[in-house]
């Protein structure tokens, strides 16, 4: 969820071709995993227009010694 908050930050709200004004945001949605797409839709208050943009962005590797996650048990079920 963080992924698409910040992802929006930097797109700039898309102005409506109809109305002349500034377009407020609706929602995203993750599109693809890799590479990353966010789809973000954006909707006219005024004549009810949509828009939609697209973000991508590479995936974030972490090293396993930086999980939050102090460590893993692996165990095998008894058949």
């Amino acid at each position: 969820m963080d992924r698409l908050k910040h992802s929006l930050e930097d797109r700039e709200a898309p102005t409506c071709p109809t109305c002349g004004i500034e377009m407020q945001w609706c929602r995203s949605e993750l599109v693809r995993f890799i590479p990353a797409t966010n789809l973000h839709l954006f909707n006219c208050p005024t004549c009810l227009l949509l828009a939609e943009s697209e973000t991508v962005s590479e995936p974030v590797q972490v090293s396993p010694d930086n999980l939050a996650v102090a460590g893993f048990r692996f165990f095998a079920l008894a058949a």
